[in-house]
């Protein structure tokens, strides 16, 4: 049997845990009560990965009481309290936390008896003691020390994440790649790759590259199976002979893609260089998205690529990425597109 590394972890003196479950107390409270802790723990010099006195803050999903929120618990003490309100927080953070004594008259359970909880860990360990911070009103000593602009962002980001995953919400995504840079198709297509592999409906309507065309990609697709591909273009605009022909296809690709996206039959459909049909003013961009907004099926993906999206695409989508080059072996080098990489 192979060796198992011992796992490592840092030293810290208390850790709170904060339920956020929703089912006594709401959500929201469990959160606000966490950023008066972090806020403490900024003042007070406690947020630190190298303290040893610092103090863990973590909202839980469910801590098995549901009745009398919101429930607060202390380790490694085993001390639990309810009914924690932001007051009582703050006098649990100076009393318990900090100065060691827990709040006897909000606690309704002890892992152990009085005067028999494990002893401070950082006395054990023998650490340094720890640097006294003057208490106060947060607003004051915060002017004092600033908040960390990285650790603040951190924890926003944290609340957010839980704010999300609680609220299990999901949609049909609006998908925009644009910018100059490679990759746009190349990163449609990773999506379709991921969503054929969850046995998802999907296709892809490509407007401007050649209907005889034979890319890797439509290869691949080929031999995947159950994959809707369409390609109606006859070439780049930039090679185009006859631009009113250019222009009729990718109208009439347009039609074709309306009464596809109608038929609800697709979980994700890639609208390939869709982008150029806004730019060039081939449609009204105004009535494109007034039509997506009224027949786009609520949990179908839309993926559309291609440079210059106009504003109001950006703005309409729920997720845009803006593809940029920092260097291309053909501008730097004088390669070639190559199979496997550009077709």
């Amino acid at each position: 049997m192979a060796d198992r590394s011992v796992p490592s972890m840092r030293n810290y003196g208390r850790q709170l845990f904060i339920c956020n479950h929703g089912d006594c107390a709401p959500a929201e409270e469990g959160e606000r009560l966490q950023r008066l802790v972090l806020e403490r723990n900024r003042q007070q010099g406690l947020n630190k990965l190298r303290n040893p006195h610092r103090i863990k803050c973590t909202l839980a999903d469910c801590l098995g009481v549901c009745q009398g929120g919101p429930i607060v618990v202390v380790y490694p003490d085993g001390t639990w309290y309810h009914g924690v309100d932001e007051a009582a927080m703050d006098r649990i953070y100076r009393e318990h936390l900090v100065e060691g004594r827990p709040v006897a008259k909000l606690i309704f359970h002890r892992h152990f008896p009085v005067g028999e909880a494990p002893v401070y860990a950082p006395e054990v360990r023998g650490d340094e003691a720890r640097v006294r911070v003057p208490w106060g009103p947060l607003e004051e000593v915060e002017a004092l020390q600033p908040e960390r602009e990285e650790e603040a962002r951190e924890e926003e980001a944290q609340l957010r994440r839980l704010a999300v995953r609680r609220s299990r919400k999901k949609k049909g995504l609006v998908i925009v790649n644009t910018g100059e840079g490679k990759g746009k198709t190349t990163a449609a297509l990773g999506i379709l790759t991921r969503a054929w592999g969850r046995r998802m409906k999907v296709g892809v309507v490509q407007f401007l590259k050649h209907e005889s065309a034979r890319f890797g990609e439509i290869r691949a697709a080929e031999r995947m199976g159950e994959i809707d591909w369409i390609s109606s273009g006859d070439g780049w605009t930039w090679t185009s002979s006859d631009m009113e022909e250019t222009e009729a296809r990718a109208r009439h690709t347009w039609a074709v893609c309306q009464e596809r996206i109608v038929s609800g039959g697709y979980d994700v459909l890639i609208l390939d260089e869709f982008t150029y049909l806004l730019h060039y003013g081939w449609l009204d961009g105004n009535e494109v998205l007034a039509w997506l907004e009224a027949n786009k099926p609520p949990m179908m993906h839309l993926v559309i690529t291609g440079r210059y999206a106009p504003r109001n695409l950006i703005d309409f989508a729920d997720l845009v990425t803006e593809m940029r080059a920092v260097k291309h072996p053909f501008a730097e080098q004088g390669i070639r597109a190559q199979p496997g990489v550009e077709y």
